[in-house]
């Protein structure tokens, strides 16, 4: 399974990215946080949040972000990749690490591996486009939803792509592509 979650936008401002403390049992590109303190484990923060799973109450009112990886995500602040991992699409962000993430704006494009949503239609993605990614209650993966429940923290797909998986060095190895929805914030 490829771990996916690339904000597809070329410039992202400042106030689009964030850092979350990743909580037990860890994180993967993709996956859906909701943003609502900034962590006290660390010493005079005032960045990184406290990564906690989405829950209904608070899917229309509540900031939520998007774990991503690629670019100028895919590294660690002191340069590695988490775990030594030199295919970004298999990492895990473990207990503890920061881990980057982007807000879930209006009009942010993003493309997020098909196995990082529930609901959707493995089998012919492109049924899917037209509907919704939203958060869904007590879990850090999106799921698919023929309405839009989740104004201002959800994606309308619009498009299917397949990412190329790679290995070492950013080499595409014979290890094929993931299907992944474009989606766009709304």
């Amino acid at each position: 399974m490829a771990n996916i979650g690339y904000c597809t936008n070329r410039n992202l401002s400042s106030q689009h990215i964030a850092k979350v403390v990743v909580p037990e049992g860890g994180l993967v590109a993709g996956n859906i946080v909701e943003l609502s303190s900034l962590a006290t484990t660390i010493g005079a923060n005032y960045e990184v949040f406290v990564a906690t799973q989405p829950a209904t109450a608070n899917l229309g009112n509540t900031d939520f972000a998007m774990v991503v990886n690629g670019g100028a995500f895919e590294t660690l602040p002191d340069g590695r990749r988490p775990e030594g991992q030199p295919d970004f699409t298999q990492y895990t962000y473990q207990a503890g690490d920061i881990a980057p993430v982007v807000y879930l704006d209006r009009h942010l494009m993003f493309e997020i591996a098909i196995t990082q949503v529930t609901g959707g239609t493995t089998a012919t993605p492109s049924s899917d486009i037209g509907k919704y990614i939203i958060p869904a209650n007590g879990t850090n993966v999106g799921a698919v939803s023929a309405t839009n429940d989740s104004v201002g923290n959800s994606w309308k797909i619009i498009g299917v792509k397949y990412f190329p998986l790679g290995g070492a060095f950013g080499g595409v190895l014979s290890s094929g592509f993931a299907p992944t929805y474009i989606c766009q914030g709304v």
